[in-house]
């Protein structure tokens, strides 16, 4: 019974008073050098760059999850919010402002949905 209750105890106490990794904020403030950096980086083969290697073949399919395919295309705009996110870039109206930008364009409902979806899976893992 002693042995239970100590390891009951000592789960607990971990839960209690371990450190949550995941718990720390890692966002920050989007400056005009911090955007400038990103938007260098989502082009010419740069760190964010997923259109690049994929020209001509933006309407082919890609598996995203299980049971989940979309375009190539759509693929690249999932992966760089997902990347942005997971730099720290916390605010999902930046990351939109920044995708006009690199498109010099108004994001459309469908671009919208997959930069959401992107958005959310980068929360939902870190």
């Amino acid at each position: 019974m002693r042995l239970i209750f100590l390891n009951v105890f000592l789960a607990l106490s971990i839960n209690v008073f371990g450190q949550d990794s995941k718990s720390s904020d890692t966002s920050f403030k989007l400056t005009d050098h911090i955007r400038n950096n990103f938007i260098k980086e989502s082009t010419n083969k740069g760190r964010l760059d997923y259109w690049t290697s994929i020209k001509g073949h933006e309407l082919e399919g890609e598996k995203i999850e299980s049971d989940y395919y979309v375009s190539k295309g759509d693929a690249a705009i999932i992966k760089w919010a997902y990347d942005l996110t997971t730099s720290g870039v916390k605010d999902k109206t930046a990351i939109i402002s920044l995708y006009e930008e690199l498109k010099r364009r108004k994001i459309s409902n469908n671009e919208l949905s997959y930069i959401d979806y992107g958005y959310n899976k980068a929360l939902r893992k870190h």
